[in-house]
């Protein structure tokens, strides 16, 4: 294997004003250095802010617009947590169909803390199996998805995490499954 797995590979993260900023920064890191292109998607204009430690964080460049922004554009999504911007995100319908198409489509997507509870936001919850933020798990539980207490759970195309502490496992888990769908895209083709 390469060393740079994900060159030639664009990463969206999505996020809104209030997102967990360790939850945002160190998958950006750790994707960067397997060789990906990220872009911040959102619709905040121009930057949008972290929650970082109890109060609002670093201001971070938004590379494109949630209402531009389509999912065949990039080769997996990444949703950083933090209750602020997961409940901005629940209510943004670009988000929503952002979100709806990568899943509808068997594309990697990773969802961090509180952002598994937009898998019931768009009705999506049933029959998974994930694992989030305590906050939400009564919430997904309700949805009819299975909760497991474990830093992350890779689940089809679908890796969660339940906070920063399961953010290195993701990333590596999520790094495979965008290898992997360019590999069945290329062999399908």
């Amino acid at each position: 294997m390469q060393d740079k797995p994900l060159t030639g590979k664009n990463i969206a993260i999505m996020v809104a004003n209030g997102f967990d900023e360790i939850e945002f920064v160190e998958p950006q890191k750790q994707l960067l250095a397997n060789g990906a292109t990220v872009k911040a998607v959102s619709r905040a204009t121009g930057l949008v802010n972290g929650w970082y430690d109890g109060s609002w964080g670093h201001f971070f460049p938004v590379d494109a617009d949630l209402a531009d922004t389509l999912a065949v554009d990039y080769d997996g999504l990444v949703v950083p947590g933090g209750v602020r911007g997961v409940e901005k995100l629940a209510e943004d319908p670009h988000a929503q169909r952002i979100l709806k198409a990568f899943l509808r489509a068997g594309m990697p997507v990773a969802l961090i803390g509180d952002a598994a509870s937009l898998l019931v936001t768009i009705e999506d919850a049933k029959g998974r199996t994930v694992t989030s933020s305590a906050d939400t798990r009564e919430t997904l539980e309700a949805a009819g998805a299975s909760w497991e207490e474990t830093p992350s759970v890779a689940e089809g195309n679908l890796v969660t995490a339940s906070g920063s502490e399961g953010i290195a496992d993701l990333v590596q888990s999520f790094a495979a499954l965008v290898v992997a769908y360019e590999s069945d895209v290329t062999e399908a083709a």
